[in-house]
């Protein structure tokens, strides 16, 4: 569905991915993993369109339909809850509209039995059945039960966007993603805004759904929940695992072996040949033989070890002064709103 060829970003001398290539098909709902700064948000906006790799292009069909949630955005104010969410349904308040000023003209014309009188009944019939087909009559339905299960209250339907903070307008955005049910979605941590309750219903959600998604998260239960395959960004390469995030630990654990053993073993190989090199590169006699070795290690593709990210956050807090014995003394003390 999405072809992602050879694609490359660089800062300056470094590159944070070189010449990628993957495909995202249909059912694919995958775990884009990596240490922090790898590019893992990088390649969402540039799936997206939002941004230019600076090599390798991006193939997608026409007309794919592609929702991407951010882990920061700017938000529009002026609705209530339930007004934001339902602009998800853009062609369906146009259909609407259409058809409500269908429905006014012919309430108002008086040539019931004129070519364009029936033209205009045909017109107002053929967008409700539209209307109807694309789930109309369910929208208001579907906004409620998608509001609910990210957590807002039905009292929250009615308030203006503006009165909440950035968190629940996220999970807004979030919503209307989700409504929207685009071929492919992208969601950069989504689960930063969310509640365990949230959490679970939007895992539940993604099980099912059945276009494309492509998440980043640190929440691993979410991952193993929600996902089928997993792409690591590792030393400006990818590795591509057919499995959910615990699987994929494993696999790449096994891997990590591998590559260990093969590296150890290219390491003892180049050694021995240097070594030959080394002696015998002053001797007449062996002289051939020394630049053969030296050709052959020339060949060598050289196996480089995945880098591995072991940072981790210390705190140290120091001994604090004893308190006194009284903490706090106060008297009259009032407070009101």
């Amino acid at each position: 569905m999405i072809s992602i060829a050879k694609l490359s970003v660089h800062y300056s001398a470094r590159y944070l991915f070189k010449e990628i290539s993957f495909l995202i098909n249909h059912n694919d709902h995958i775990g884009l993993t990596g240490k922090n700064g790898a590019g893992k948000s990088t390649l969402l906006k540039i799936i997206s369109g939002l941004q230019e790799p600076d090599e390798g292009e991006i193939a997608k069909p026409n007309g794919l339909t592609v929702g991407y949630l951010p882990q920061e955005m700017e938000h529009q104010g002026g609705k209530t809850v339930f007004e934001e969410a339902l602009t998800a349904f853009g062609e369906l308040l146009e259909l609407q509209n259409k058809i409500n000023h269908l429905t006014d003209e012919v309430s108002h014309r008086t040539d019931t039995h004129t070519d364009a009188y029936m033209d205009l009944l045909n017109d107002m019939h053929d967008a409700s059945e539209r209307f109807s087909m694309m789930g109309g009559y369910d929208m208001e339905s579907e906004v409620e039960k998608v509001l609910l299960g990210l957590g807002f209250m039905r009292t929250d339907f009615v308030r203006n966007t503006d009165e909440f903070s950035g968190g629940w307008r996220m999970r807004i955005e979030l919503a209307k993603i989700l409504l929207q049910k685009p071929q492919v979605i992208l969601l950069d941590e989504p689960t930063n805004h969310l509640d365990i309750e949230s959490i679970q219903w939007l895992e539940e959600f993604l099980k099912t759904y059945t276009g494309a998604i492509v998440l980043v998260s640190h929440d691993k239960i979410f991952l193993d929940m929600v996902t089928n395959r997993t792409i690591e960004i590792v030393s400006g390469k990818i590795d591509d695992y057919k499995a959910n995030y615990s699987r994929y630990l494993e696999l790449r654990e096994e891997r990590k072996t591998l590559q260990k053993a093969s590296y150890d073993n290219q390491q003892k190989e180049i050694e021995h040949l240097e070594k030959f090199v080394e002696r015998f590169k002053a001797k007449a006699s062996k002289a051939t033989q020394a630049q053969s070795r030296v050709k052959a290690l020339e060949k060598i593709e050289r196996i480089e070890i995945d880098e591995e990210d072991h940072a981790a956050m210390r705190f140290r807090f120091p001994e604090p002064p004893r308190a006194g014995a009284v903490v706090v003394d106060s008297k009259d003390l009032s407070k009101s709103y």
